[in-house]
């Protein structure tokens, strides 16, 4: 264990880690925090078994995304379930007891295993010609009453590949937290801090982007000015993008289709309800083997797509939805157990909020979306069928589903709802 102002000498311990679980450099973002992983050469990444990148948080998916739907009483909500589950592997890591107990059945993983499969994804997504990037950062309060445990900045900084940063926790600091999150987001996220409160004494912060081009783009001049019906019967103008594709997907209260995107490794999914189905009543149909087996293609269909532009910012505090899908000793400064994270003179460590924020945007061209999540520490009290495929039709013009899904593991990088179109 070390105190917080005497941490610069495991600058090179946890650079190498970090290298080793193969994050890239850092930046040449200017920052008035002192990164504790800066100024040394990185080497080359350790291989991770294919096998071992399998990730199917289906389930925390849903059950993420039902709680913002039902709180945010109509409106359209975008979460990123991976930034969140980063988050939550690097608090994982400093937690112990019931407190890591709880986390463990909410994300449906042990703690080792969903930071090795977080840590083969870092690699899997590691490549400059990908279009997803992460990153991941520890910012320490830099004072003597903090005491920081080797274990966990070991556990973060190699497994989870994150940059640690000893910083005064003032107004400095929130700007060094939005400027680092923005060059992350590649500034479609500029900010997710607003202050930090007194009794902050680590922040634990995940960004990650998506900007994908279409394997085939949209036409323009198949762009059409159509109508959004939304749920209570309210008409908007909308302009509709249509192309045939070749992914139909149909279950009992939806149909669907998927598009890739270049390189086919990531497919845009839209799921529309039947008629006279919610968005609600969907989502609370679908558990992670039902939505599993609604992402299985229909043999010999080619679909005609109609897929709205769009684009919107959506933001969260997610303490109340995780504290429903059974992380409640964490939010609890008289329960909460991170004694494997460090110490505070102040107090007993505990999550004193978890912000999360999200984007997206999609064309012609293709999409962009990023995403950031921040968790407060505080102390204190194909087919071979020869026949003629059947067409189907999907056309977006009401309430949906979408995700950006990785087509390699199923794992949902975004999920969100579209309910009204601006």
């Amino acid at each position: 264990m070390r105190r917080a102002g005497r941490l610069l000498g495991r600058a090179v311990l946890l650079a190498l880690c970090a290298a080793l679980a193969g994050c890239a450099p850092s930046s040449t973002l200017s920052l008035t925090a002192t990164e504790l992983t800066a100024g040394h050469d990185f080497v080359e990444r350790a291989s991770v078994d294919a096998d071992a990148n399998v990730l199917a948080p289906y389930d925390f998916s849903l059950e993420l995304m039902r709680r913002c739907s039902d709180e945010a009483a109509g409106r359209s909500v975008l979460v990123s379930p991976l930034s969140v589950l980063y988050a939550l592997a690097m608090a994982e890591s400093g937690a112990t007891g019931q407190t890591l107990a709880q986390m463990e059945r909410a994300t449906g993983m042990g703690a080792d295993e969903l930071t090795g499969a977080l840590q083969a994804y870092l690699q899997l997504s590691g490549p400059q010609d990908s279009p997803v990037s992460l990153a991941n950062s520890i910012w320490l309060r830099d004072s003597e009453n903090l005491s920081v445990e080797d274990d966990f900045l070991d556990a973060c900084g190699g497994s989870l590949a994150a940059q640690v940063f000893a910083a005064p926790f003032d107004d400095s600091t929130v700007t060094d937290v939005n400027a680092w999150v923005s060059d992350k987001t590649h500034g479609m996220i500029p900010n997710v801090l607003g202050h930090l409160s007194d009794q902050a004494q680590f922040l634990l912060v995940n960004a990650l982007t998506f900007e994908g081009a279409w394997l085939s783009p949209f036409s323009r001049e198949l762009v059409t000015q159509e109508t959004f019906t939304l749920e209570d019967g309210t008409e908007k103008d909308v302009e509709m993008m249509r192309s045939l594709e070749s992914t139909y997907l149909e279950g009992e209260l939806a149909t669907g289709f998927a598009k890739p995107y270049e390189g086919g490794t990531y497919q845009f999914v839209g799921l529309l309800p039947n008629e006279g189905i919610t968005v609600s009543e969907l989502l609370g149909s679908l558990d992670g083997e039902a939505l599993s087996d609604l992402l299985v293609p229909v043999e010999n269909t080619i679909v005609d797509v109609g897929l709205p532009k769009f684009s919107l910012g959506y933001d969260v505090e997610l303490s109340e939805a995780l504290r429903s899908l059974g992380i409640t000793d964490a939010f609890d400064a008289s329960r909460a157990d991170f004694s494997r994270m460090g110490t505070s003179d102040v107090g007993p460590l505990f999550v004193g909020g978890v912000i999360h924020k999200t984007f997206i945007e999609v064309s012609e061209e293709g999409t962009r979306a990023a995403a950031t999540t921040a968790v407060a520490m505080d102390g204190g009290a194909g087919t071979t069928d020869e026949e003629e495929p059947e067409l189907r039709t999907v056309i977006l013009d009401r309430p949906f589903v979408y995700l950006i899904v990785d087509a390699r593991t199923g794992t949902p990088i975004f999920i969100g709802t579209l309910m009204s179109v601006e």
